[in-house]
């Protein structure tokens, strides 16, 4: 029993008939009450809470189906099982489209009472589920509202992280442009130049991230072409007379990958720019190429080519050549160069992971 002493309503303007009824459930541990009119079931309803109504077809004033719609209206209305003298299963079918629980023809020779007590017992069980199914599903319905409710939040928050990370990367890039602009050494006027292209790789994918609807992922065509834009506006000597172009497939990637592959780009731009033309004038071109499990990032110039170092030089790299190494390693990838004719071409070649998404359009041309 799902209830201890439930609560039953009758609804019958046959008294001898209510009190048989009620005796019977009595002794079975329910708490009955009696209405003999629809009057008088509407006015019960409304003033105790029940746990089943037992409402007949027939009454006085008017039929058990106009009945049942209104004490059906009730918010959390008791389930109702409806009685019907009549063997005509059309008003049982037309009870249960209104919205029974279940029905029971009274045949006061049969089985009818232990038949009236398993509906009872039924409809009780049914809406008990039924409620509890509702209050899971509102359970849900909330959690699910709260979870997108702290989501956007947290979303919120990252651009706006990202957005103050960007600034301030941003301003760091512009003191290392001012301090290369006045200072008499050349030397260090280069190290601050590499030293701003590095800040500004780190800053576009900050900038990409607050400007984005999911901070997941970083699209690398429009991470590139902003910081090529970038190196081109803040770089002075090489490549003012220089172009750099860029094309690339549209692949989506994680931020900290797209640093590194950012960094590895600024560091090949700005080595083609100083060492490819010696008068300070030439092309650059960027490209990314998709192949079945990996990505090619290609970095190439016109200029004059790459000379064999002695051994002993090899073994010197310098700052770039190291930083290049580790965002490669972080890739899981490998540089090499091709000599061109003329020029150079630099190929970090790294597989596709976890970290990298292609676009479904870009998958169906590969």
């Amino acid at each position: 029993m799902p209830n201890k002493n439930p609560r039953i309503l009758i609804i019958d303007d046959d008294e001898g008939f209510c009190q048989m009824v009620s005796n019977r459930l009595e002794r079975s541990g329910f708490s009955v009450v009696s209405a003999n009119s629809a009057a008088a079931g509407l006015e019960e309803n409304a003033a105790s809470e029940f746990d089943v109504i037992l409402l007949d077809h027939v009454l006085p004033e008017q039929d058990g189906l106009s009945l049942l719609a209104a004490l059906q209206s009730r918010s959390n209305a008791p389930p109702v099982v409806y009685l019907t003298g009549m063997q005509d299963s059309r008003v049982a079918v037309a009870a249960l489209k209104a919205g029974a629980a279940d029905y029971v023809v009274k045949d006061l020779h049969g089985d009818f009472l232990l038949l009236l007590e398993n509906a009872i017992t039924n409809a009780m069980f049914t809406t008990a589920l039924k409620r509890e199914r509702e209050r899971a599903e509102a359970a849900v319905r909330t959690a699910r509202d709260e979870f997108k409710a702290l989501a956007e939040e947290r979303a919120l928050l990252l651009r706006e992280v990202n957005h103050r990370v960007s600034n301030s990367l941003q301003l760091i890039a512009s003191l290392l442009h001012f301090q290369g602009d006045v200072s008499g050494n050349a030397d260090v006027k280069a190290a601050l130049k590499e030293a701003n292209g590095r800040v500004l790789a780190v800053a576009r994918v900050h900038r990409s991230l607050y400007t984005s609807f999911d901070v997941r992922w970083v699209t690398l065509s429009d991470y590139l072409a902003s910081l090529i834009r970038d190196l081109e506006d803040v770089s002075g000597g090489e490549s003012s007379n220089s172009v750099i172009s860029f094309s690339g497939a549209p692949i989506q990637i994680s931020p900290d990958a797209a640093v590194s592959i950012g960094i590895v780009t600024t560091e090949l731009i700005l080595n083609a720019l100083k060492h490819a033309y010696p008068n300070g004038r030439g092309q650059v071109r960027v490209l990314i190429r998709l192949r079945e499990s990996e990505i090619d990032l290609l970095v190439e110039d016109d200029g004059v080519g790459t000379q064999d170092d002695p051994p002993e030089k090899k073994k010197r790299r310098g700052l770039g050549q190291r930083i290049i190494a580790g965002m490669a390693e972080k890739l899981e990838g490998a540089l090499r160069y091709e000599k061109l004719s003329p020029g150079t071409r630099a190929v970090l070649t790294f597989p596709l992971g976890d970290h990298i998404r292609v676009l479904e359009s870009e998958k169906a041309l590969t």
